[in-house]
């Protein structure tokens, strides 16, 4: 016999037990009937039956508390349901019985346990409790079975057969149904379960209001958000957030948009959206609650970088307007000079001139956009190139040492990157051969340093040396080295100070093939 079948439950069978005890009970009193309306004495086979039948229940009621329910459990009812009929068919006349129908009925009801092997089963046992009984009884009486009985009882065995087999169709078709409704709810639960996980890890609060705006159910987020608990079942939600006042007023009929409403609550900034459906035929509102505190943040971030960014292309547009009036300043300032033997008012307004020059110059390079450019430059050239700028006169005596290579980068971006560092060292130091320029190939890349011997870089300042307008010189503008590193960045260079220099200080930018992206920077030896 199969081991279990689906949706079993010991509930299930022992409402069968007790509904095939009191069919067995009414049995016993029909047959007592029956037979006391033929005029037999059947008291003793009587009291054989009942003795028969509480000795079944008590077998049964032993082997299902020290079982699970199984199909074996109805197995067993049904064995002992065609015991007990047989007994009876065999008491009450074998062939020209009665109650030959009852084993029928058993059958039908092993094929309404949805379980096709039980029927059959079942169907084979009726069958051979049938002709047992039958055949008992003929030879106990001595009864010559006759030719037309024969036949009789072929017809009554294919009957119970073909009851077997049909109900056994039925069973296989209701074992099919059963088994996709059990898939189905199956997969209901699921979903049920995926929703619910789903719901309970949004970061977007969902609360389930009705027609009257009453919390019906909200996910965890939303409890969160608004500060609820269960006990809040049943509350208006404007007990806990403003809601537009016109919500209320909406007519039941109307099918309106999606209502959004942004309230500040406990410090945050969230959005209510409200939304009208129907579940079921009642009227409710699926109400979501974001948090755009986040977002509203960032908004305020992108206006002030947009308005510092119009600040910057106008402080730029006036660095550069500047300019040209002081080259003519310096120049009047040269021929007012000539006429006067004492000159030292004209140097004085030169330096100023030359230092707001520079200002401005260093402002126009910081907040010019740097889009890389590069090319086959030899970076000894430029080097040369670059120290010849800043030394007219070459009274400084800058050293070089460089490797004579070409290499793919943007020759602007190294000038500039030059300019700025060898300023800086002219500054500090101001005496001849005190600077020195290097330039290497590696095997990964490319490393250029500036060396000087200055006094070296303040303390105070070396954590922000790259940022703008941090600067150690009196006469400095900040905007150099923050140069330096915009024009290192975009080119994917890296720019570093030497710290293990103890006097003045050694500037090193470096180009690392297998971190950089930058086509340019291919080395041609």
């Amino acid at each position: 016999m199969p081991k279990i079948q689906q949706g079993l439950s010991k509930k299930s069978i022992r409402r069968l037990f007790i509904a095939r005890n009191f069919a067995a009970l009414a049995l016993l009193v029909i047959f007592y009937w029956f037979e006391s309306y033929a005029g037999n004495q059947t008291f003793n086979f009587l009291k054989q039956l009942v003795f028969l039948w509480l000795t079944l229940a008590a077998i049964q009621i032993i082997y299902f508390r020290f079982t699970q329910p199984t199909t074996n459990q109805i197995f067993i009812q049904l064995t002992a349901d065609l015991l007990f009929i047989g007994f009876i068919v065999f008491g009450s006349g074998g062939l020209s019985s009665p109650f030959i129908f009852l084993l029928g009925l058993v059958i039908i009801t092993a094929g309404s346990q949805a379980h096709v092997l039980l029927t059959l089963t079942t169907t084979v046992l009726a069958a051979a409790t049938y002709l047992l009984a039958i055949y008992a009884f003929e030879d106990i009486r001595h009864i010559v079975i006759e030719p037309e009985s024969t036949v009789k009882i072929l017809l009554q065995t294919s009957l119970f057969f073909l009851t077997g087999g049909i109900m056994a169709l039925i069973a296989s078709r209701h074992t099919k149904l059963q088994e996709k409704e059990q898939l189905t709810s199956i997969k209901h639960e699921q979903l049920k379960a995926i929703h619910g996980q789903i719901l309970d890890v949004m970061h977007e609060g969902m609360i389930i209001l009705d027609a009257n705006l009453s919390i019906q159910t909200f996910n965890p987020s939303a409890a969160t958000l608004l500060g609820l608990s269960p006990q809040h079942t049943g509350f208006k939600i404007n007990s806990f957030v403003q809601v537009p006042e016109h919500l209320s007023d909406v007519s039941e009929n109307i099918d309106i948009p999606i209502i959004q409403h942004e309230v500040k609550h406990n410090q945050h900034h969230l959005l209510l959206t409200f939304k009208k459906i129907n579940i079921e035929g009642d009227t409710v509102w699926l109400m979501t609650i974001v948090n755009t505190t986040e977002t509203r943040k960032l908004e305020r971030q992108i206006a002030e970088q947009d308005k510092l960014a119009h600040i910057g292309q106008m402080a730029a547009m006036l660095a550069h307007e500047i300019r040209n009036p002081m080259q003519t300043i310096t120049q009047a300032a040269e021929l007012m000079g000539l006429n006067q033997e004492n000159s030292t008012l004209e140097h004085i307004v030169t330096d100023e001139i030359s230092r707001l020059n520079r200002l401005v110059s260093d402002m126009l390079d910081y907040a010019n956009p740097l889009h890389p450019n590069p090319k086959p430059t030899n970076l000894k050239s430029v080097i040369q190139t670059s120290i010849q700028r800043v030394d007219l006169s070459q009274s400084l005596a800058i050293i070089l040492n460089s490797d004579n290579a070409n290499i793919n980068v943007d020759p602007d971006h190294i000038r500039l990157i030059l300019d700025n560092l060898l300023r800086n060292a002219i500054r500090v130091s101001p005496n001849p051969a005190s600077i020195s320029v290097t330039f290497s190939i590696l095997d990964t890349g490319w490393k250029l340093l500036v060396r000087d011997h200055g006094e070296g870089i303040n303390e105070q300042i070396k954590n922000s040396l790259f940022q703008p307008f941090k600067t150690g010189h009196q006469h400095g503008t900040g905007l150099g080295l923050a140069t330096v590193y915009q024009v290192c960045k975009v080119n994917q260079w890296q720019v570093f100070v030497d710290t293990d220099i103890t006097d003045g200080a050694c500037f090193i930018v470096e180009c690392n093939m297998s971190t950089t992206h930058n086509e340019g920077d291919k080395v041609n030896g």
